[in-house]
């Protein structure tokens, strides 16, 4: 996952706040619209939006090309996001970037975590490929993209509902970052109480994510490549 997992952004997500300047609008229509389809710049958006969910008004379309032009920028790393990814790409392990997410807030953590997007091996972004989480679709194309079964994958991010529950109903292990543990309270809550299943292991933050026994030891995938042509 990329937002509250590898970089942060606004604490007010987009579709919000375009949901408050178009009456009439939901902020799930809103993220219907702009989160699953390729649109290149502010008009594009407010003639999407108007298809959907009724007039702009002139206010709210500068207002608009304003947000869009923010969130051009918006992303900033989170303490090291970076230094983890590349940590655990040394070890032999493939890198895919799975992520609900609009054009312009990607091209912002493409400047934001540029190492990041340079070294993955795969990605599925929901303005491309027009479903989001927690459909299983990306989680599946992700999995072909990398060439992994879902019990040889880990999926790392920080939203229970769409991160975490359905990648394990899919049998991978999972690492819930709990960046933003009050916005996650209510799964908090029923993971404790167990009538939610537990992720493989919760941290607090993306550094902690390197630490965990989940990866290959350092030139482990070496020595196993080693012993098989000695074997051969």
């Amino acid at each position: 996952d990329l937002g509250a997992t590898l970089v942060e952004g606004p604490p007010v997500a987009p579709n919000k706040t375009i949901a408050s300047l178009v009456e009439g609008a939901s902020a799930a229509d809103v993220a219907s619209v702009i989160m699953t389809h390729e649109l290149n710049c502010a008009d594009e958006v407010c003639a999407a939006i108007e298809r959907k969910a009724g007039i702009v008004s002139e206010g709210a379309r500068t207002l608009i090309a304003d947000l869009w032009e923010s969130q051009s920028t918006a992303a900033r790393e989170l303490p090291g996001a970076t230094e983890t990814v590349l940590a655990i790409k040394r070890r032999g392990v493939k890198i895919g970037i799975l992520s609900d997410i609009w054009k312009p807030y990607y091209q912002s953590v493409k400047s934001a975590v540029p190492r990041v997007i340079e070294v993955a091996d795969a990605e599925v972004l929901s303005f491309q490929t027009g479903v989001r989480k927690p459909c299983r679709e990306n989680f599946l194309l992700i999995l072909d993209k990398l060439g992994v079964a879902p019990e040889e994958a880990v999926m790392v991010g920080d939203t229970y509902t769409h991160d975490i529950l359905p990648a394990m109903e899919m049998g991978m292990r999972t690492v819930w970052v709990l960046s933003r543990p009050e916005r996650e309270a209510e799964s908090v809550i029923s993971v404790l109480n167990n009538p939610s299943l537990a992720p493989t292991f919760t941290v607090a933050q993306i550094s902690d994510v390197g630490g965990l026994p989940l990866w290959p030891t350092p030139y482990s995938h070496i020595a196993t490549t080693a012993n098989r042509r000695n074997n051969l």
